[in-house]
């Protein structure tokens, strides 16, 4: 008898240390932003500055820490932004290509934990 409730005691014990041990200290998943930025013909293009960023609307108030952040896109004409919140961004595109300029802009809503992805079209200025 006393064998069998140490056995019973022990196996819930040991289920107790398991579904703490893996339900607790769950990390937040990144909130990611993937920005595209395409040219008129909806071709990749590789080598844009993309800038993520807020305008303060309201005077006064302190700018967010870390923000704004600026990347350049790769081979496929994509960049990625990695936030610890959401938010919602501008987001500003421009590249110097020989004697052409290209920019362009949209917005893009970060949402927690989640990855979001627009595509900019950058045109010629």
């Amino acid at each position: 008898m006393k064998t069998t409730t140490l056995k019973i005691t022990a196996f819930l014990f040991s289920l107790i240390i398991i579904a703490t041990t893996f339900s607790s200290c769950s990390k937040d998943s990144d909130t990611i932003g993937i920005i595209k930025v395409v040219n008129s013909n909806g071709q990749a293009m590789s080598a844009v500055t993309v800038v993520l960023n807020q305008q303060n609307t309201t005077p006064g108030t302190d700018p967010i820490e870390n923000l704004k952040q600026t990347k350049t896109t790769d081979a496929n004409g994509k960049a990625s932004f990695t936030y610890r919140y959401e938010s919602i961004l501008d987001v500003n595109v421009s590249k110097i290509s020989n004697n052409d300029t290209y920019s362009g802009s949209g917005v893009i809503r970060l949402l927690r934990g989640k990855t979001e992805k627009i595509t900019v079209e950058a045109i010629k200025q």
